[in-house]
This record gives C-alpha cells, structure tokens and sequence, in this order.
C-alpha cells in the first residue's frame, strides 16, 4: 500500500483511486466528527467535507515540503528566534 504522502501526490494528479483511498481512510474520522451536528445534516455536511477535501488535495504542494532534517533544523532556527525576541522584552 502507498503512503500517504504517495496518495496525496497522485490525488494532485486526479488519480481517481488515490482520491477514493484518501477519502476511505479518512472516513472514521469524518463519521467521528460529524456525530456533533444534528442527524439531518450529517450526510450533507460529510460531503462537504469531502468535496474540501478533494480541492485541498488538489492545491496540495508537495515540492514546498520539508524532509524531516529540513524540518528539525527548521524548528530549531524558529525556537532560538523566538526566544532571543522573548529575552529582550
């Protein structure tokens, strides 16, 4: 099976069965958030849903994210940034 990160790259590409495994997988997680809405709505407001998804995935930018070491060094410039600015204050 594809990663995730794999499905959404195929998903940009409207691969129609990455688009349908996105969506099974994230189907708990729809169903589990949508019990809070009341029971009229649900269907309505879990295609929505799906449809957002659909376009995010679509929009998703692979090339402008970082690997894990780019993101480590990342978040490590971030923090020494943000403490130097809380030091001064």
């Amino acid at each position: 099976m594809a990663t995730l990160y794999e499905l959404m790259r195929l998903a940009r590409d409207n691969d129609p069965e990455a688009i349908g495994t996105i969506l099974y997988l994230f189907e708990p997680k729809i169903k589990k958030s949508s019990r809070c809405i009341p029971y009229g709505n649900r269907d309505d407001v879990e295609q929505e849903v799906k449809v957002a998804m659909v376009k995010a995935l679509r929009r998703f930018d692979t090339s402008s994210t970082p690997g894990f070491w780019e993101f480590i060094k990342s978040a490590k410039q971030s923090s020494h940034m943000s403490c130097s600015v809380s030091d001064d204050s």
